[in-house]
């Protein structure tokens, strides 16, 4: 079980791209920086910027996103090749709120990197799919960054508490201070000790070469299994000789099932905490949320939205997968924003074919319907405010 062994994968995903790079000036999305700059120094400076990213085909999730930003907040959107007509609904529904679109498709690595690279004063990144109840939890995710703090958020990644996405604020000016402090540059990609192959989960994710001054950084504060094989971790991704990408918790399970761990993968974001936490520098949590699947009153966050149906249908319906909560959240808010008469047509026809899907896996909309509105309740959520009750009725 050797992370540094490689091996053929007979799987069909895209190959994630690969960066042996690890400086500033090779990483992404270098030719929008100016563009971006501009765009950074139209918004408010008296508070920090909360950015929102999401790609095409989320309409509908950002529909309801916007049921929850706080009037107050400095919120801006990052969009990944929208089309025009979805562009045209989006400032519609967000009455002209900050928007900087990008023609190009890309994930939230490069997005990490563009934030990181771009920002000189703390900001926040929020998903499209986090629903965040309570207002004040934005101000007090940033007022964690006080001196000495590199990240703040109250999603936990563990056994080392790294702040886990949806929902985290950063403070850019701590990168130089860290890359003095372990010797060289760390990105906020993805990262691998060796290069990468075909995965199913992060398909064109941005995944960086682990270097020499990372790996004696990582040494001080990360335990490790066996040769470049780090004890599970939150945000640490295990590559199986079948091609498949799983959480290091489930490391006994697949291994126990015959199954071998070729490489790992350090997900957006925690090798960077990592390089913060061996620098010297902490990361804060005002809550304690275990993970990033959450329900609660101040927050629901599903995971997964935008890519749950890769579960083939006939497999939810046999009972290998249930149906996600996710998937749950995708239907009731496509039906919802479907029912606005600006809803491009790719929406309409998604529809169509969820609904099939749905029939396949033996419920429909009311069925979701009951099952969330269930689900909320049960946790405390007021199924009755309106952000709520414009999807559950």
């Amino acid at each position: 079980m050797n992370p540094s062994v490689e091996t053929t994968s007979n799987s069909t995903a895209i190959p994630a791209a690969f960066s042996t790079a690890d400086g500033n000036s090779d990483e992404a999305l270098l030719s929008l920086d100016e563009r971006f700059q501009q765009f950074v120094a139209s918004l408010p400076a008296d508070r920090p910027v909360w950015f929102c990213f999401f790609s095409s085909g989320l309409l509908h999730v950002i529909q309801h996103f916007l049921r929850f930003v706080p009037p107050q907040l400095n919120c801006a959107f990052l969009s990944s090749g929208l089309t025009p007509e979805e562009i045209a609904v989006r400032d519609t529904m967000s009455s002209g709120l900050p928007a900087f679109d990008m023609d190009e498709r890309v994930g939230s690595h490069e997005i990490f990197e563009f934030l990181l690279r771009n920002l000189d004063r703390p900001f926040g990144i929020v998903d499209s799919d986090c629903f965040v109840m309570d207002a004040d939890w934005f101000t007090r995710c940033t007022d964690g960054l006080e001196p000495g703090v590199a990240v703040s958020g109250p999603l936990s990644y563990g056994p080392i508490p790294l702040a886990a996405p949806p929902f985290l604020a950063i403070n850019p000016l701590a990168r130089p201070e860290i890359e003095r402090a372990i010797g060289g540059p760390v990105s906020p990609a993805a990262y691998s000790y060796t290069p990468p192959g075909p995965e199913k989960e992060i398909d064109g994710a941005m995944v960086r070469l682990i270097q020499p001054h990372h790996e004696a950084a990582l040494a001080k504060v990360l335990a490790m299994e066996d040769h470049r094989l780090p004890f599970p971790q939150g945000g640490l991704l295990d590559v199986l000789d079948d091609g498949r990408e799983v959480r290091s918790h489930e490391r006994h399970h697949h291994v126990h099932n015959g199954n071998s761990v070729i490489r790992v993968v350090f997900d957006g974001l925690m090798f960077y905490q990592l390089m913060a936490l061996a620098a010297g520098w902490r990361i804060a949590h005002f809550h304690s949320f275990p993970g990033t699947k959450v329900f609660a009153p101040q927050m629901v966050h599903a995971g997964g939205i935008s890519y749950w149906h890769r579960l083939r249908p006939s497999e939810i319906a046999a009972g290998i997968h249930e149906l996600p909560w996710s998937a749950h959240i995708d239907a009731l808010l496509l039906e919802d924003f479907n029912a606005r008469p600006d809803a491009p047509e790719t929406y309409r026809a998604r529809s169509v074919r969820l609904a099939a899907n749905l029939r396949q896996s033996k419920t429909d909309l009311a069925r979701l319907r009951e099952e969330l509105s269930g689900k909320l309740s049960a946790v405390g959520v007021d199924v009755a405010d309106p952000r709520w009750h414009a999807v559950l009725g």
